[in-house]
């Protein structure tokens, strides 16, 4: 779900947002705080070596869900090697309507891209972004349309449901475009994940939880079309809280995947 131009892009459903909608506080995320080793793949095989870290923390208020998440990557250049790294801030209210976000990317420290700006969504989901970095633009979000957080409690809702794939919108805010077209199919978890080691800090918020696995394939706005190949790629290992224990993302022949090393819990905040 992770590549250098590409955040974690968080599946969910679309289809039939009426029937899907979640009132504030209907079901909780864990506020958490993890870091994850990166390795590359080739054909989708991992290959030697630890190139990266993820590091990912939401938070949450009495109205909204804060993520914060830094993806960074040495790799071998033309010139020797090249550190990348991206960054994301994001708020986004409990009801999946407001969205704030930043993103950043830089290269051997020097800042390279800086998007910036709001997102409102309507009942339906349409609404519209407004871009102040890297200068004024304004995005449409058709009927259907879902930030992160929204998402990702609709793919927690159908996968407790058995239901076995769905189609979504998902803006996330990485650039000046229309929602992305996903679509995921939910399966078992995989006997090489099944016995995949839980840091022991974080035991307390993974004892006694689901652990549901999803492929997702992602398609720029209005070119989904039968038999047409998925701008990329992603696959993840996810509790039924909103914890990610390891997830991939795969583009042609190329990619990365990430395995949590550490995780912490983070308070839940006092509502009543």
């Amino acid at each position: 779900m992770l590549n250098v131009r590409r955040w974690m892009l968080l599946p969910g459903w679309a289809a039939a947002i009426a029937s899907l909608a979640l009132p504030a506080g209907a079901q909780d995320l864990q506020p958490h705080r993890a870091a994850y080793d990166v390795s590359l793949l080739d054909h989708g095989k991992a290959t030697p070596g630890t190139p990266g870290t993820y590091a990912f923390e939401l938070k949450a208020t009495c109205d909204s869900y804060i993520l914060s998440q830094r993806l960074r990557l040495e790799l071998d250049g033309p010139r020797g090697s090249v550190v990348t790294e991206q960054q994301s801030q994001m708020t986004e209210s409990r009801d999946g309507r407001k969205l704030h976000f930043e993103h950043q990317a830089s290269a051997n420290g020097r800042q390279t891209s800086l998007v910036r700006g709001d997102a409102t969504l309507a009942a339906d989901g349409s609404g519209e972004a407004h871009f102040t970095e890297p200068e004024d633009q304004t995005v449409a979000l058709p009927p259907g349309t879902m930030f992160p957080t929204a998402m990702t409690l609709a793919t927690l809702k159908h996968a407790a449901a058995g239901d076995g794939g769905f189609d979504a919108l998902f803006f996330f805010g990485e650039k000046p475009k229309p929602p992305q077209s996903v679509n995921v199919v939910i399966g078992r978890v995989p006997k090489r994940l099944a016995d995949l080691k839980i840091p022991e800090e974080g035991i307390s918020i993974v004892q006694g939880r689901s652990r549901i696995y999803y492929r997702g394939g992602f398609f720029d706005a209005d070119s989904k079309k039968e038999g047409e190949q998925a701008a990329f790629e992603m696959s993840s290992l996810t509790l039924d809280n909103g914890v990610e224990l390891y997830g991939t993302h795969e583009e042609g022949d190329s990619g990365f995947e990430y395995r949590i090393s550490r995780l912490e819990p983070l308070p839940k905040p006092n509502c009543n």
